[in-house]
C-alpha cells in the first residue's frame, strides 16, 4: 500500500528545473589567476634543456668568424677588377723569385752594422729562363737589426743594392734575406749571456751570505761597536748595489752571430726589370 501511494505522488509532482546552478556566481578572480601564475615545469625544464643545447653548441673556437674570414672576398660573385698585365720587359725577374747567396761579412747583433754577400748561382729571366740577369759573383749590400728581445733566435736581414760585376749597381729596396730552408732571417748561433746574468747572482750571494755571517747576531743590542754599524751600512749598500748589478744583467739582450760564408736566399717581393741580358 506503501508503494502504491509512492507512486502517485511522483506522477503528481510538477515537472521543474533547477536553474540555480546556472545562477552560481563566477569562480574567484584570485583562484584564476593562481592558475595562471602557477609555473609550467615540464615546460621550463624543456626550454632549459633546449638552452643548455644550443651552449654547447657554441663556437668556442671562432671557426665560423674564421669562415667569415676566409670568404669574405669571395662574397661578390663575378669578375675580378685587376687584370693581367703583360711584362714590360723580356728582361724581367718576377716576384717570388729568389737569388742564392753567400754571406761574405759576418753578423753580430750587439752592434748595427752593413753587411755584404756574393751571389752564388747565375739568375736568369723568370718569363724564359734563358736570360742572364744577375751573374754569380754579383754582390749584395745590405744591413741587418741589432734589436734583440728575450727568447730570440734569428737575426732580421734586409738587402738593398745589388753591384753588378761591371759596376753597375740596382737598388732594390729592401728585400728580405732568408735561410736555404726559406725561414725568414738568419740563424746560426746563439749567445743568452747565462755565465754573466747567473755568475753575478751567485757571487753577489757568496759575498752577501758572507758579509751576513760577519754581522753580530744581535744587531739591536746598544752594545753594538762602530765596527758593526760599518758593516751594517757596507751591507746595505752592497745589497742596493747588487741589486742594480742583477736587474742590468738581466736586461742583457741575446747575442745573436751569423758567421762568413752563411748560405741564403734574397727573396724578390718586387718584380725588378733590366735594361738588357748580362
Amino acid at each position: 500500500m506503501a508503494s502504491v501511494q509512492a507512486n502517485q505522488a511522483a506522477f503528481d509532482s510538477p515537472t521543474a528545473i533547477n536553474l540555480g546552478a546556472l545562477n552560481d556566481p563566477p569562480p574567484d578572480a584570485g583562484s584564476i589567476q593562481a592558475g595562471i601564475g602557477r609555473p609550467d615545469l615540464a615546460g621550463l625544464y624543456a626550454a632549459a634543456m633546449a638552452g643548455s643545447g644550443e651552449a654547447q653548441n657554441a663556437d668556442p673556437n671562432g671557426q665560423d668568424a674564421k669562415d667569415a674570414f676566409f670568404n669574405q672576398d669571395l662574397k661578390d660573385l663575378g669578375y675580378l677588377s685587376n687584370h693581367v698585365m703583360a711584362p714590360v720587359s723580356p728582361f724581367e725577374l718576377k716576384r717570388g723569385s729568389v737569388i742564392p747567396a753567400t754571406l761574405i761579412t759576418g753578423i753580430n747583433s750587439d752592434l748595427p752594422g752593413r753587411i755584404i754577400a756574393q751571389v752564388s748561382q747565375h739568375v736568369f729571366d723568370s718569363a724564359t729562363g734563358h736570360h742572364l740577369l744577375v751573374p754569380q759573383g754579383t754582390r749584395l749590400f745590405g744591413r741587418y737589426d741589432s734589436k734583440v728581445t728575450f727568447g730570440q733566435r734569428r737575426a732580421l736581414v734586409i738587402w738593398t743594392d745589388i753591384v753588378f760585376p761591371d759596376g753597375d749597381t740596382l737598388q732594390i729596396g729592401g728585400m728580405a734575406g732568408t735561410d736555404a730552408q726559406g725561414f725568414g732571417g738568419f740563424s746560426d748561433q746563439v749567445d743568452n749571456h747565462y755565465f754573466e746574468v747567473f755568475g753575478s747572482a751567485i757571487l753577489v750571494a757568496a759575498i752577501g751570505a758572507g758579509i751576513d755571517m760577519a754581522l753580530p747576531d744581535d744587531q739591536g743590542s746598544a752594545d753594538n761597536s762602530a765596527t758593526d754599524a760599518a758593516r751594517r751600512s757596507f751591507a746595505e749598500t752592497f745589497s742596493e748595489v747588487a741589486d742594480r748589478t742583477i736587474g742590468q744583467n738581466m736586461e742583457v739582450q741575446p747575442t745573436l752571430e751569423i758567421r762568413p760564408g752563411y748560405i741564403f736566399n734574397v727573396l724578390v717581393d718586387q718584380d725588378l726589370v733590366f735594361p738588357k741580358a748580362y
